[in-house]
């Protein structure tokens, strides 16, 4: 696998490493085009929702398959403001904090959070066989559907979401996130002789291959004043070492 490494590698994997992706911040712009053209073929469908978690506002692009299928759902008969109901990413649902002498007891939906037992046998066993008949038809006209249009919203934010990132990428290096913010980030713990999980391999212990890189940290210096050479592959301060060999 292409530079298959995370926290630990040799300074001269990374410089590949960073080498390559400088090369792919040419290719952002086109691939943004492309992000934002598949993002509006998807359209976009949004609700609006009230302190309590009830509808007040729905907003279908007209354009768009997202669109469609919100079109065709209604042409079914399905009513969105009950049966449907999505929510992106931000409007996400949680459970709201009780205090010291109640625990929570509603969503932020404004749902009660239901208890076990619920003695509720007799009524689901006559709303299972009543609706036995149009189960099929809840499947293709309503279910299916459904499950369409949550799957687009999300593909839609995902799309989006990469936009975002790739336009926070090609920024400079006093941005947080951008390429090169991140680059100088990693340059100074290669920098950092304390920092002994990147190794500095610069100048003759070059390691372009990373063969040393995960060798285990040295207890002490090899080679240092009144200390022998390394007698085992590990790591120091200033570099990898094998067998035998000394820091200095």
């Amino acid at each position: 696998m292409s530079f298959d490494f995370l926290g630990t590698f040799t300074g001269t994997q990374f410089n590949r490493f960073s080498a390559y992706l400088r090369d792919q911040v040419g290719l952002i712009d086109e691939r943004i085009l492309h992000l934002e053209a598949e993002r509006e073929r998807v359209g976009n469908l949004g609700f609006a929702y009230d302190d309590g978690g009830v509808p007040t506002q729905m907003n279908a692009s007209e354009v768009g398959y997202v669109g469609k299928l919100f079109r065709v759902y209604e042409a079914l008969g399905g009513d969105a403001e009950f049966d449907l109901q999505v929510r992106s990413t931000s409007q996400a649902v949680f459970k709201v904090a009780g205090d010291e002498a109640q625990n929570g007891q509603l969503m932020s939906n404004g749902e009660v959070i239901g208890q076990h037992g619920l003695a509720d046998a007799e009524t689901a066993l006559l709303v299972q066989q009543a609706r036995s008949w149009v189960q099929g038809d809840l499947h293709r006209r309503r279910e299916s559907l459904e499950r369409k249009i949550r799957r687009m919203i999300d593909y839609a934010e995902q799309l989006q979401i990469e936009i975002n990132e790739l336009q926070t990428i090609r920024e400079d290096a006093t941005v947080d996130g951008a390429l090169e913010f991140l680059l100088a980030g990693v340059q100074t713990f290669i920098s950092d002789r304390q920092y002994q999980a990147v190794t500095n391999d610069a100048g003759a212990k070059a390691d372009p291959h990373g063969k040393l890189a995960k060798a285990p940290f040295a207890t002490f210096t090899p080679g240092g004043e009144g200390l022998p050479g390394a007698e085992k592959f590990e790591r120091t301060h200033d570099g990898a070492v094998k067998p035998g060999e000394s820091v200095l």
